[in-house]
């Protein structure tokens, strides 16, 4: 019945997918299903996809982070200042800004489990301003550009396509979603890090180190971010402290939409990638129909109601039938 259940939410994921598509081409008049935008969604999908892969390993643990987005823009941000400060090797400037990547992730990990604040809202919440406000500080609120000349690994990550079309971007994103499949259905840690989802009680009675958990968890979720801003320098040429300002909403967003459960232990990272497709879709068609980013802040706020919503219902019919399991079973051993 659970496989079936699973089954049944990725082919309903994948559904809404294509109606948005259908809806998207309908809106458009067909300008949206060209090849030439359709290789623009791909060049979009991109930095959503990482940071929402980032942002499902903490909400496997039934956590949040709100400062992915700032994570993104201060790790690239300590990159330029690396830059302007003479490091022009590629190699070097992506280092930086991964571990300081996990760095900022992993701070937000202490401090649920060695200050033991009450919520990951009010950790990640806090971080998300320090964040921001440090990239702002650090490079006097003004864009580090690079040369033209310089950085050519950046550049290929993020602005290189195959043929001129298909983005190098987007290879990656495929590579690092097999990977994090294989992680987190197939190793030891991924699987704890469902089980601490599922009941991090019963996951901490059975032996699981949970803080150990939650830290990794949370500097994935930097990782990644770090990812997305490697990403982003590409395309932009620059380290940019006000940087992907709606991050934070649109990697949730992929999460739940893509089947992912605030309440923990259920989430997958195929559904994720949709998930994040279809913000993508969205923001696109969107642009091409003339509507406003402001509209599409609000558009995407009430697909996350939505998604939020599908998934307490969910949730509420899950627990029923389970209890009506429990009292069927019961009700024969009587």
């Amino acid at each position: 019945m659970k496989k079936q259940n699973t089954i049944l939410s990725r082919i309903g994921v994948l559904l809404a997918l294509i109606i948005v598509i259908v809806i998207m081409t309908a809106l458009t008049g067909g300008k949206f299903m060209t090849f030439n935008n359709i290789m623009n969604v791909f060049r979009q999908t991109p930095m959503i996809a990482l940071m929402g892969v980032g942002e499902l390993c903490v909400i496997l643990l039934g956590g949040i982070d709100l400062s992915v987005g700032a994570a993104l823009a201060f790790s690239t941000c300590v990159a330029g200042i690396a830059y302007t400060a003479g490091c022009q090797n590629s190699f070097i400037l992506i280092l930086i800004c991964l571990v300081c990547g996990a760095l900022f992730g992993a701070c937000n990990g202490l401090l649920l489990t060695k200050l033991h604040l009450p919520h990951p809202f009010i950790a990640t919440l806090g971080t998300k301003n320090i964040y921001r406000g440090l990239a702002l500080l650090i490079t006097g609120a003004a864009a580090v550009p690079f040369a033209a000349d310089t950085v050519s690994g950046v550049k290929f990550l993020g602005s290189v396509s195959i043929g001129g079309k298909f983005p190098v971007s987007m290879i990656f994103v495929v590579i690092v979603f097999v990977i994090m499949h294989i992680f987190l259905s197939r190793t030891a840690l991924g699987r704890k890090i469902y089980s601490f989802g599922g009941n991090s009680e019963a996951a901490r009675l059975a032996g699981v180190n949970t803080d150990r958990v939650q830290v990794i968890c949370y500097a994935l979720s930097g990782f990644f971010c770090a990812c997305a801003g490697i990403i982003y320098m590409g395309r932009l040429n620059s380290a940019v402290p006000l940087a992907y300002l709606e991050g934070d909403s649109d990697a949730i967003a992929s999460c739940i939409i893509g089947g992912a459960s605030f309440l923990g232990g259920k989430g997958n990272v195929w559904g994720t990638l949709v998930g994040a497709f279809m913000i993508a879709i969205i923001r696109n068609g969107c642009d091409l129909m003339g509507i406003s980013s402001d509209l599409q802040q609000i558009v995407i706020g009430a697909i996350i109601i939505g998604a939020v919503a599908v998934d307490v219902f969910r949730s509420r019919a899950d627990a029923k039938a389970k209890r009506l399991a429990v009292a069927q079973a019961n009700a024969e051993a009587k």
